[in-house]
């Protein structure tokens, strides 16, 4: 199957990139079973896992729990320590996330962690995890990443030369901005006109901006901490961790208000040929190590998230919970109502599901 996001020059890309992985992954192989000292199994298994994240951010942790979790022994001892060994790419080394999409189709990389948002590109239905307000909590959000639904998501891949392994909550969005001195931080969608907040250039994430009464402006993550700096745009929307790590507050961003519109999540993805010519002991491994991580990872997040939001205190920003979301959450109905007439071939039934469940958590 010839996947459509996929454009000739991205192919060329991606072939010369393939050169260039390949060369340094026969070192790395070598440094790594050099590296895998005397009473250890020598490696029978090594493969790549390549992510854009730095360690910093801390959801580069779900890669390093994978990594960390698939080298030692199996519970049952079927696979000893060392038998297997993960070649690990972090940092943008071996090219952006949606270059690392295409990749792992290609089998260049065996393994990636990207960003659900960027697996649009080959399955349109994922689109849907990016609506406003879809996630009424974070209860809400990993009962569905982390239960049937999420399996369903996860299973689409499969017909793409894909394997989705596992779903990685990373939290919600908020908005940061600059907040006059002696005004109120906004607790309603009219105390946000006039603010231009940058956005990721998605259609529903700049409606849901517009429509949440702030005025989406798209720009470059690259340029965002100088537009932020020289008033290109008053504000931006990301996590709490993200905020601090980027240092946004040093541009003047001295609000961050906990509006928790969109919801954050990567995946671990596999090459499905790839995994299918592992021995079955392998493969087995593979997946459950995928699972096994995911309730360690929420603890990194979780535990992130609350240090974040201290850091931000100390360094004197103002933290703002909005005490009654509904007002944004009925502006944001309107972009989740006209979803279907966008994508009238993406399967209704999943978003279905998500809302019904989704009930069980309105205040």
């Amino acid at each position: 199957m010839i996947l459509g996001f996929i454009s000739p020059r991205a192919r060329l890309g991606v072939l010369l990139l393939l050169t260039a992985v390949l060369a340094a992954g026969c070192t790395r192989k070598a440094d790594a079973e050099a590296d895998t000292g005397a009473g250890a199994a020598k490696p029978r298994l090594v493969f790549r896992l390549a992510n854009e994240l730095k360690p910093d951010s801390k959801i580069w942790d779900a890669s390093r729990l994978f990594k960390e979790e698939v080298e030692q022994a199996s519970p049952d001892g079927t696979i000893k320590a060392g038998e297997i060994k993960v070649v690990f790419y972090d940092q943008g080394m071996v090219g952006t996330e949606r270059q690392l999409l295409e990749t792992c189709y290609f089998g260049v990389i065996e393994m990636i962690q990207i960003n659900s948002s960027v697996v649009t590109t080959v399955d349109p239905a994922y689109s849907m995890l990016d609506l406003p307000y879809l996630f009424l909590s974070e209860e809400h959000h990993k009962e569905v990443l982390y239960g049937e639904i999420g399996n369903k998501f996860l299973q689409r891949l499969e017909d793409k030369g894909l394997l989705g392994l596992g779903f990685y909550g990373t939290g919600f969005r908020n908005l940061f901005y600059k907040q006059d001195a002696g005004k109120p931080p906004a607790e309603t969608p009219e105390d946000l006109r006039g603010l231009k907040i940058r956005v990721m250039e998605s259609p529903i994430m700049i409606a849901s901006i517009n429509a949440m009464g702030a005025s989406a402006t798209p720009v470059p993550f690259s340029e965002l901490f100088q537009g932020l700096k020289t008033g290109v745009v008053d504000g931006a929307e990301n996590s709490a961790r993200i905020f601090v790590s980027y240092k946004y507050y040093e541009t003047g961003c001295n609000c961050f208000t906990l509006t928790e519109h969109f919801a954050n999540q990567h995946i671990i993805i596999a090459n499905a040929d790839w995994l299918a010519s592992l021995e079955p002991k392998y493969q087995k491994r593979i997946k459950e190590v995928a699972r096994i991580i995911i309730p360690r990872f929420d603890a990194v997040w979780d535990e992130t998230t609350r240090n974040s939001i201290e850091e931000m205190r100390q360094l004197g920003v103002t933290v703002n919970r909005i005490p009654d979301k509904r007002l944004f959450i009925e502006r944001a109905n309107a972009i989740i109502e006209s979803y279907p007439r966008q994508y009238p071939d993406v399967p209704l039934d999943l978003l279905a599901e998500i809302r019904e469940l989704g009930k069980a958590y309105m205040n």
